[in-house]
């Protein structure tokens, strides 16, 4: 798994890369409504996701291209695909030999491109593959 666009569990300084817990931000946002500072550099901390505008993490990206151009089989699962360069792997994957599936309830401009396209409810869709595998 590679986290491209980052997650919501943890805060990251924005200067220095200094990783925060949630739960003590938000008790003091709460308490005093003051925005979290650095307590390394000052900087802005915010949660540790690519906001639009921020620029993608270049090894998590390296590492992505990679595998994408290493795999036999690229699930793209719950994504407009239109968002770059995140957007492109898929056809990397697919330039690159690999079967692509997307499944996400709307379509996108990579469907004519896939291999399999499933327009479902992705949560209810995934629960069913799993609830197969223990079958």
């Amino acid at each position: 798994m590679i986290e491209l666009h980052g997650n919501t569990t943890y805060a990251v300084c924005l200067e220095c890369g200094a990783r925060y817990e949630l739960e003590p931000i938000r008790e003091a946002f709460l308490t005093c409504g003051t925005l979290p500072v650095c307590r390394t550099c000052g900087g802005i901390v915010k949660t540790a996701t690519i906001s639009f505008g921020q620029a993608m993490p270049v090894e998590a990206m390296r590492r992505a291209q990679d595998e994408a151009q290493a795999c036999d089989l690229f699930l793209c699962v719950g994504s407009s695909l239109v968002v770059y360069p995140a957007a492109g792997l898929p056809v990397i994957a697919k330039k690159s030999g690999a079967r692509l599936v997307i499944l996400n309830r709307d379509s996108t401009d990579l469907d004519a491109f896939a291999d399999q396209v499933l327009n479902r409810e992705i949560g209810e869709t995934l629960a069913r593959v799993v609830a197969g595998a223990d079958s």
